[in-house]
């Protein structure tokens, strides 16, 4: 590359950033100087406009349509510019901007929502290198001066990972989802009998409904590592589910103790008091 990039106050557009997590960036952006312009389907400016004119290009689009703007709008950014994505998925975008660009090419995957409250040190950014280094030490130095938790990771271990922290996350949450609904028991009566545990398990089902199906279904589908790790995760079902109709508590026990090494004794991690 070898070009001096604008990124004292650079120029930014934001192509999907007139909501969701493209406006959260926006936002955050702004506070660093930044000249944002949110470009969305009823701006007056249009992608192919600010891609043109911008230090700066973040694509934050549903995943369905990432590719093809990026197609669209990938070799309209100048050679001195940065071409950023928001996507949760991050191998085709990325092999995408890498394609149809000559510019820097950095992924990045905020790890919450555009509603997440709270200090930022609990809240943990993944950034994908992709080509050139200013603009890659530009995103990481804002986030990381904002206080942000930082993981660089390549796109391909990025979605791997992803697979099941999403994936299997929001499988199993709608399958105990369709369960509760066909389970002849009403909403009221799960409500009032519900453990501190089971309440909180009802509080992400009600937060996935929060947000658009389209999202929900393009990270199960549209990840090869989420339908790897859903197989897995229904294998681990079967499995148990032997050991339950056998009554194999010898079996459950081996396994609960197996468990118990690699979350507690291994990981550090706290231990919950379950309600019977």
């Amino acid at each position: 590359m070898g070009l001096s990039m604008n990124l004292e106050k650079p120029k930014v557009g934001i192509i999907g950033g007139t909501g969701g997590i493209g406006a959260w960036f926006a936002d955050f952006l702004e506070h660093f100087g930044a000249e944002v312009h949110r470009v969305g389907r009823s701006t007056l400016l249009t992608p192919a406009e600010s891609a043109r004119q911008s230090d700066v290009t973040v694509i934050s689009v549903p995943i369905a349509d990432t590719i093809r703007v990026i197609q669209e709008i990938g070799p309209l950014v100048p050679e001195n510019g940065l071409l950023m994505d928001l996507t949760s998925i991050k191998v085709e975008p990325m092999k995408a901007m890498l394609r149809y660009s000559i510019t820097e090419v950095v992924g990045m995957h905020p790890l919450f929502g555009p509603g997440s409250t709270g200090c930022n040190s609990n809240l943990r950014v993944v950034v994908c290198p992709g080509r050139g280094k200013q603009g890659l030490d530009w995103i990481n130095n804002i986030l990381r001066q904002s206080g942000f938790g930082v993981t660089t990771l390549s796109a391909e271990k990025h979605d791997h990972i992803m697979g099941l922290v999403q994936g299997v996350n929001h499988f199993s949450t709608l399958a105990l989802a369709l369960c509760i609904q066909r389970s002849g028991i009403s909403l009221d009566d799960f409500m009032n009998c519900s453990t501190q545990t089971f309440g909180r398990r009802l509080d992400r089902i009600l937060s996935v409904f929060g947000q658009p199906s389209g999202l929900l279904g393009s990270l199960l589908m549209e990840n090869p590592s989420a339908k790897g790790f859903i197989a897995q995760y229904m294998n681990a079902s079967e499995e148990l589910t032997k050991l339950i109709r056998g009554k194999d508590r010898e079996g459950f026990e081996e396994i609960f103790e197996t468990l118990k090494q690699f979350f507690i004794q291994g990981g550090g991690a706290e231990k919950e008091v379950i309600s019977a």
